[in-house]
């Protein structure tokens, strides 16, 4: 059985080892520890995910929308984007992370702030229905995932979005320097290892193989710290009546006039 949106209990998702890593790591002492714990507040994500806070504008959204993060960490955008869009509908935040989940709730009951629901699963199976989301967030999170897991998660995103749906996620990105791109997987690989950094092109060739109708790149900027470069995406499931088609070689949504 897959939850609703109401967030019906059911049993949790395997730990995956990202998870578990994070909370080996927000429960040690010292610098490192701490500054994850700053990132992940929302003083820090203003930092680190300062691009995500104009999405209302830029996306539109639409307070009876229904937003998931997957991958919330200590739920700092969610909260932001909920206050800012005036969400009407409590938005969901899923994290891998127990310790995580646990500071996000900490800081809700000491902030205050819009309601948000937080439940723990991994990106992989989302425990939720088919159709239910308008909107789809995930930062950070895929340099995480090989391959085949990543093409799982992006299939679990599109079954939960509703046709006409979107999907935005972003990620620290590669450069044209071996050099700098060993420093960078250094510097993000010292509590919780990561699989890879992935460029736009790679990302978007996996979303299509994943069953996306379109996708596009999102110019998401400015992003402070850390000094990183990141690649932003906008993945969409077709509305009703159209399908994907391929025109000139190139990728295109097609009005079909078949609504079912």
């Amino acid at each position: 059985m897959r939850l609703t949106y109401t967030m019906e209990l059911m049993e949790p998702s395997p730990p995956h080892r990202t998870g578990r890593g994070y909370d080996r790591w927000l429960d040690k002492r010292g610098p490192l520890a701490a500054a994850m714990r700053f990132a992940m507040s929302v003083p820090g994500q203003i930092l680190v995910n300062t691009a995500a806070f104009t999405l209302p504008e830029e996306l539109r959204i639409r307070p009876e929308w229904r937003v998931l993060d997957i991958g919330c960490g200590r739920a700092g955008v969610i909260r932001i984007l909920a206050e800012r869009a005036r969400l009407e509908q409590p938005p969901i935040g899923i994290d891998a992370s127990a310790r995580m989940l646990s500071l996000a709730q900490q800081d809700m009951a000491r902030e205050g702030g819009p309601t948000i629901r937080l439940a723990q699963g991994v990106a992989t199976a989302l425990p939720f229905a088919n159709d239910i989301c308008d909107l789809l967030l995930s930062s950070h999170v895929f340099k995480y995932l090989t391959d085949d897991e990543l093409r799982a998660c992006l299939r679990e995103a599109r079954r939960v979005l509703k046709p006409g749906g979107l999907f935005l996620a972003w990620e620290f990105a590669p450069t044209n320097s071996k050099l700098l791109d060993r420093w960078n997987h250094y510097l993000l690989s010292r509590e919780v290892p990561l699989v890879r950094l992935r460029g736009f092109s790679e990302l978007r060739a996996l979303a299509y193989e994943s069953g996306f109708d379109w996708v596009e790149p999102a110019h998401l900027r400015p992003f402070l710290l850390p000094p990183i470069p990141r690649v932003s995406f906008l993945m969409g499931k077709a509305p009703p009546g159209w399908r994907r088609t391929i025109i000139e070689g190139k990728s295109a949504l097609q009005y079909t006039g078949e609504e079912s």
